[in-house]
C-alpha cells in the first residue's frame, strides 16, 4: 500500500486519487489532471528516507540539550566552587550551558583557593553516535558541527587538594589528548631493527608485450635497518618482498583457466623526519618486478601458454607512519618506479602500494 490511502469513498473532482499497486497516480491541477507515473512516488519516498537519515543521524544536535546538569564533588572540608559567578558547596549539580570555549571554575576549601580550567570535549553523542550511520550519511557530522550542543565539560568533576594542575579535560578529550601528546624518545645514534608486514599491496606493472596489469592482494615481508643521526631525523635501509594474494591469509587454492601473479622484491634507501607519533619518509629505491600468467588445475578451451615477465627499475619511495604503541606502527608505502633498465632501457611508469605494519626494536640506545 502507497503511503497515500483512500479514506473516503466520496471522493471530488478536485481530490487525488491515489491507487495502490503500479497503476498511475492522478493528482489535481490547473485545467484537470496531470499524470503522474510510479516513479514519482519512489522519488518523493527517497527523498523523505535520507530527509529523515540526516535528522535522526545527528546525534548530538538531536539528543543534547543547550544545557545540562554537571556533577561537582570533593573530599575536601568546606569544599566550594565558583562556576560563573555562583557559588555551590560541594557535593552539587551545576547547570551549565554547552559550548566550544573554555569553562573558568574557582576551587575553594578550608586551606586553599585554586583557579582551574574546563576544556570542552566533543561529547559521546557526537563521537560515536555518527558513527552508526557515517556510511550512509556522513553529512550528519557537518550538521553536528554547526552546533554547539556537540560539546560538554564532562558529567562528574571531581576536585581534589593534592592536584595542582589548573586545566581540566574530560574525557573523551582526556584521551586523545594523552594518546597524542605521549612521546616515545629517540636519540642520535639510536639504531633499531625494522621488521614489518606490508599486507595490502597494490599493483599496476607493465610487462614487456603486454598490457598496463593492475591488481590488489595480500602478504608480503620486509626487514631494515635505522640509524638516526638526529633525535628526529634518520636513514633506513629495507629490504621488501610482496605479492597480491588473493586472500589475506596463507591457504592452499585450486585455480580454474589461466590466472595471474604480482610479485615485487625491492630494496629502499631513505631519509625520514618524526614528528611526535608521526614520520614520512622520502628515498629511492631498486625493484625487481615479476608478472607471471599460469594454468589452473582445470583446463579451459582459452587458457593461454604459460608465460613469466620479469623486470628491474628504479624509482622513489615515499611512506607516511604512525606510532601506535611503543614497537609497533601503521603506514602507507607508495614506491613508483620509472626508468625500466632490464630487459630494456627505458622510461616505463610502474607503481606498488602497500599498507604496511611495523615492529621496531632498539639494537642500540
Amino acid at each position: 500500500m502507497n503511503i497515500f490511502t483512500i479514506i473516503d469513498k466520496k471522493i471530488t473532482r478536485h481530490t487525488m486519487a491515489v491507487i495502490s499497486g503500479k497503476r498511475t497516480i492522478y493528482p489535481p491541477c490547473h485545467g484537470g489532471y496531470k499524470r503522474v507515473g510510479g516513479n514519482y512516488i519512489k522519488k518523493m519516498q527517497r527523498y523523505l528516507l535520507i530527509f529523515i537519515a540526516i535528522c535522526l543521524t545527528s546525534c548530538a544536535t538531536l539528543i543534547n540539550r543547550r544545557t545540562y546538569d554537571l556533577r561537582v564533588i570533593s573530599k575536601a572540608s568546606n569544599a566550594q566552587v565558583q562556576i560563573n559567578d555562583s557559588i555551590y558547596k560541594l557535593p552539587a549539580r551545576v547547570k551549565v550551558q554547552r559550548s566550544k570555549n573554555d569553562l573558568p571554575i574557582k576551587f575553594i576549601s578550608d586551606t586553599l583557593t585554586r583557579n582551574k580550567i574546563i576544556k570542552p570535549s566533543p561529547n559521546y553523542a557526537f563521537v560515536y553516535g555518527n558513527l552508526v550511520c557515517f556510511y550512509f550519511c556522513p553529512v550528519a557530522y557537518l550538521i553536528d558541527f554547526t552546533n554547539q550542543k556537540r560539546f560538554f565539560y564532562g558529567r562528574t568533576l571531581d576536585l581534589k587538594l593534592n592536584d595542582t594542575s589548573t586545566i581540566i579535560r574530560p574525557s573523551p578529550l582526556k584521551r586523545y589528548y594523552n594518546y597524542f601528546h605521549k612521546n616515545f624518545p629517540t636519540s642520535k645514534g639510536q639504531i633499531n631493527l625494522k621488521l614489518s608486514l606490508p599486507w595490502i599491496n597494490s599493483f599496476i606493472l607493465h610487462p614487456e608485450n603486454e598490457t598496463y596489469k593492475l591488481n590488489t592482494g595480500f602478504m608480503g615481508v620486509s626487514a631494515g635497518l635505522e640509524y638516526y643521526y638526529k633525535e628526529n631525523k634518520y636513514i633506513s635501509l629495507t629490504a621488501n618482498a610482496v605479492t597480491d594474494f588473493f586472500i589475506p591469509i596463507p591457504a592452499a587454492v585450486d585455480y580454474g583457466g589461466n590466472y595471474e601473479i604480482m610479485s615485487s622484491t625491492y630494496l629502499s634507501l631513505m631519509n625520514n623526519i618524526i614528528y611526535k607519533r608521526f614520520s614520512i619518509g622520502y628515498g629511492i629505491n631498486y625493484s625487481k618486478n615479476t608478472w607471471d600468467l599460469r594454468q589452473g588445475k582445470i583446463a579451459t578451451s582459452s587458457m593461454r601458454v604459460p608465460i613469466t615477465r620479469k623486470s628491474q627499475s628504479i624509482g622513489i619511495t615515499i611512506n607516511g607512519y604512525h606510532q601506535l604503541r611503543k614497537h609497533l606502527f601503521i603506514g602507507l608505502i607508495y614506491r613508483p618506479t620509472f626508468l625500466n633498465v632490464k630487459p630494456t632501457f627505458e622510461f616505463k611508469y610502474q607503481h606498488l602500494i602497500s599498507f604496511d605494519f611495523c615492529w621496531k626494536f632498539k639494537l642500540k640506545k
